[in-house]
């Protein structure tokens, strides 16, 4: 079974801006140095197919002691956004491979919010760990959503 995941981002931005922003590959590098991240990789591939952002960190694993055996002392984790052309609104197939018995799927949607915008995350963790999936896939929402409030602001002060 899989752990559903939602989460609403907001920022102070057009969806045109904030897209460009998601694109960019220094904000990206930015974001993956401001939650920790090193060994940072980031690529931007441009494409018939729309825009695919992909970069790759390693974390400390911060995760509860059931969870250590299958992850180790550092996670490795490669985030792949792949942006469709021309949809409207804005929306990214979402992949998170955690190079661990982990990994996310989903969508990141940008919706115009009076002056800002609101990015729509949903998706879901599948863990492939015997009899403790469902605690290690929770432990990775909440990690995310960690993220996600470090990525906003940090984009708080790009787009400020």
């Amino acid at each position: 079974m899989a752990t559903s995941f939602m989460f609403e981002q907001a920022f102070p931005a057009d969806p045109a801006t904030v897209l460009a922003l998601m694109r960019d590959p220094a904000f990206v590098r930015a974001k993956a140095e401001a939650t920790a991240g090193t060994d940072i990789e980031v690529e931007i591939t441009e494409a018939d197919s729309g825009t695919r952002v992909s970069s790759t960190r390693s974390l400390p694993a911060e995760v509860p002691s059931y969870a250590a055996p299958f992850v180790g002392d550092t996670l490795t984790i490669t985030e792949v956004h792949a942006w469709r052309p021309g949809s409207d609104p804005a929306t990214a197939d979402v992949t998170v491979d955690f190079h661990a018995a982990l990994a996310y799927r989903g969508t990141i949607t940008l919706l115009a919010d009076g002056d800002g915008t609101v990015a729509r995350h949903q998706g879901q963790f599948k863990a492939s760990v015997p009899f403790v999936g469902g605690k290690v896939e929770r432990v990775a929402a909440e990690q995310t959503e960690r993220y996600l409030g470090k990525e906003t602001e940090v984009a708080a002060t790009w787009l400020g």
